[in-house]
């Protein structure tokens, strides 16, 4: 079961198994008073719409419904009785449309009259007051005949006589004014939810000993009036977190650092001052960011560079320069990689690095070969190729190769005038050996793209030196 607090018009939902549940103060709304109707008389045509203010339906069935005094009539559904979110629910003394002045009735409540002049209107769960609207016969609120009394916007404090307003714009039914479950009169001109237009998590893969910043930019028509991070680790209750404005639409906010194999969730609210709520990611909170805390480097590096071809390594029939120099790199981990995002290049600046395509994995003991062009032929799994050289081209006497994540450094390469040899240079045994070339361990080959160096595979837990790089560097 869930329950659900609303703050500044956000969600929060708390797993709670087995303890009653509640909604908070102004998640549901007195928004419109029908209570002197002029085509039918006071008996058929009273009703009341409540509104809720929150982005998750809210079961009113149970509730109760009065003037706080003596008036009090327990809601019976048979059932649950669910505003949707954002929606609207009303509740009048007649059902039948041929007879109530031609509104639909959600609900048909009894033992409660609306006073044409004084009264006050009070919704309550299980005796705690979700919200009560006290009209005074036109001495700040309106005093229609005919019409509605309706709320001018879902933001505003329904207490307050000058917020609210006489419909006199919307015939319905057989021929009173208000907009029984539809948006008020004056509602039809406000303008859309925030808009998130920037989500930021740093650093993107956390290690224990980091604080995650979470940073998000909204606009909106008007104003935003609250922004709220909900964070939790390991399927645990939500914590709210408040975001700090920075300037220019940005919200900040931080995630404390959590242990080791931690899985943590969080997304972000956003409302404004017409009380309109957008989530980030959208859904939430059924859809969340999450991220898992981990000590250790990705087991993936750098396994066989070629920079100075001797053959057609690409196996497209043309011997090229560039185009058939290549980095493998290799996955000796136990699980798959997703490499989506990361970059592979020389060390020559921004600019000329590849980028994997979104959804590109390494699995456990796969390769995957960068070429600097052409059209890789015959070769098995996954090769891609770059935009014809590899960075700025990878140098035969010396360069250096960069594997990254994020800005993270996973593997690193460099070489000196071993890479001017017309033959790659290997690690052996894949993935965690030194480095070497092929003549030199007698290899009968030049270069090995996508298949193994030779000298043993060894399938590992990613290294130890990377639980110690994360911690101390």
């Amino acid at each position: 079961m869930n329950r659900m607090i609303e703050i500044a018009g956000c969600a929060l939902f708390v797993v709670a198994a087995g303890i009653a549940q509640g909604a908070s103060p102004g998640d549901v709304i007195v928004t419109e008073i029908m209570n002197n109707p002029e085509a039918v008389g006071d008996t058929q045509g009273e009703w009341v719409e409540l509104y809720n203010s929150t982005a998750a339906s809210i079961d009113v069935n149970g509730w109760t419904i009065g003037d706080g005094q003596s008036e009090e009539h327990t809601i019976d559904a048979g059932g649950a009785l669910s505003i949707a979110p954002q929606g609207f629910l009303v509740m009048g003394r007649n059902g039948d449309a041929a007879l109530n002045g031609g509104y639909t009735a959600d609900y048909v409540y009894s033992g409660m009259t609306l006073g044409n002049a004084v009264d006050r209107v009070v919704i309550r769960e299980s005796g705690v007051t979700i919200d009560s609207v006290a009209y005074d016969d036109g001495a700040t609120f309106p005093d229609p005949t005919g019409a509605s009394m309706e709320l001018d916007d879902p933001g505003a404090d329904n207490n307050i006589g000058a917020n609210w307003e006489e419909n006199v714009t919307d015939l319905f039914g057989d021929g009173d004014y208000g907009t029984p479950g539809g948006a008020n009169a004056s509602w039809t001109s406000m303008g859309g939810p925030p808009v998130f237009v920037t989500v930021d998590q740093t650093p993107p893969f956390p290690s224990s000993a980091d604080v995650v910043a979470i940073g998000v930019q909204v606009t909106d028509d008007g104003l935003v009036d609250h922004v709220g991070l909900y964070y939790r680790a390991n399927g645990g209750a939500y914590t709210l977190l408040t975001m700090t404005s920075a300037g220019g639409g940005w919200y900040d906010s931080q995630i404390p650092a959590y242990s080791d194999g931690d899985v943590v969730e969080w997304y972000v609210c956003a409302t404004d001052d017409e009380a309109e709520t957008s989530y980030e990611p959208p859904g939430a909170p059924a859809s969340v960011h999450q991220y898992a805390v981990s000590n250790t480097l990705p087991a993936v590096s750098i396994n066989e560079v070629l920079a100075d071809p001797g053959g057609d390594a690409n196996g497209d029939g043309t011997l090229h320069t560039y185009e058939d120099e290549f980095v493998e790199i290799y996955n000796s981990g136990l699980t798959s990689v997703d490499l989506s995002g990361w970059i592979l290049s020389d060390d020559d600046g921004l600019g000329a690095e590849f980028i994997f395509p979104g959804g590109t994995t390494i699995g456990s003991g796969e390769y995957i070969t960068l070429f600097g062009g052409g059209v890789p032929t015959g070769l098995p799994g996954q090769v891609f190729v770059d935009d014809g050289r590899i960075g700025n081209g990878l140098s035969n006497t010396g360069d250096t190769i960069n594997l990254i994540r994020a800005g993270e450094l996973i593997d690193e390469f460099t070489y000196g005038s071993e890479g001017n040899h017309d033959e790659s240079m290997i690690r052996v045994p894949d993935g965690i050996g030194t480095w070497t070339r092929p003549s030199v361990e007698g290899r009968g080959w030049s270069f090995s793209p996508q298949v193994t160096n030779g000298g043993g595979t060894t399938r590992t837990q990613p290294a130890s030196w990377g639980a110690v790089k994360r911690l101390f560097f």
